[in-house]
């Protein structure tokens, strides 16, 4: 039997990711609601495994007109992670744990929801109406696990006022996969809140949304208006391209704002 050390090594080669961090499953368990806990999906789950990657610089410096060069890089992002993934998930079962696989499903051509096309047009209108908001906002546009808030239990970063996983190094620019695993395997914990400072970036990322989806008091995203504003620029898992806006918009990806940033906190 490998010791953690050398497993979480030899894991952390497997799957060559540039961004890497290990949440414990149960932890993060007793925080998800029901049916967005790891042991929903794996019983016994005892650690999460975050695998991610950066994304490039230019082609979300120059949205919304380099939106086409945007959704190539974060589609070839997460195909690469999806990649990474299935390598660590095959890494750990051949040593004898349990594993479970939670890919990024979105992927051009696969339609893996299998939504009609007609569907998604329609829903773009019935969005709009207030009643079928509000039940989009609060049961429909979930995720079943939520990779930013894994990240987060995993030591990895904190969210933003976007809603987005803000990490020390990247800001908002990158893309996560996780892994679900029996495996025993020592874990990040929570980081203390100190990345996001809209008074200091004038809420870049509110400013920037093309629909008003994100507020200054930090009230969440109102995915509805993000779903209809999708489906405006293409289909979701068909041919759509991807929006960027608040992703782009984060400054925390600079170095110098992240260093003026600390320097006025230390002030």
């Amino acid at each position: 039997m490998e010791r953690d050390e050398d497993l979480l090594t030899d894991l952390r080669e497997a799957a060559g990711t540039e961004l890497f961090g290990i949440a414990d499953a149960r932890a993060y368990g007793e925080k998800a609601p029901p049916g967005h806990r790891p042991g929903d999906y794996l019983k016994g789950a005892c650690s999460i495994v975050l695998l991610g990657t950066r994304m490039l610089d230019l082609p979300l410096d120059g949205l919304p007109g380099t939106r086409k060069e945007y959704t190539v890089n974060f589609h070839v992002a997460n195909t690469r992670l999806n990649q990474a993934l299935f390598a660590a998930a095959g890494f750990l079962q051949e040593r004898g744990h349990k594993v479970f696989p939670v890919p990024y499903l979105e992927m051009p051509g696969w339609n893996l929801d299998k939504r009609p096309a007609w569907a998604l047009k329609l829903l773009r209108h019935l969005a709009a109406i207030p009643k079928v908001h509000d039940v989009l906002n609060a049961r429909v546009l979930w995720e079943n696990l939520s990779f930013r808030h894994m990240a987060v239990e995993a030591g990895m970063g904190e969210i933003g006022l976007n809603n987005l996983l803000l990490t020390p190094d990247h800001g908002a620019r990158v893309r996560l996969v996780a892994l679900l695993t029996s495996a025993e395997l020592p874990g990040g914990k929570p980081l203390a809140p100190s990345l996001c400072r809209p008074e200091r970036c004038g809420y870049a990322c509110v400013k920037a949304c093309p629909v008003g989806a994100l507020d200054r008091e930090g009230g969440g995203t109102d995915k509805a208006a993000c779903l209809r504003y999708y489906i405006k620029l293409g289909l979701p898992g068909i041919n759509g391209l991807r929006c960027g806006m608040c992703v782009a918009a984060c400054p925390m990806h600079s170095p110098r704002f992240r260093g003026e940033t600390q320097r006025k906190k230390s002030e």
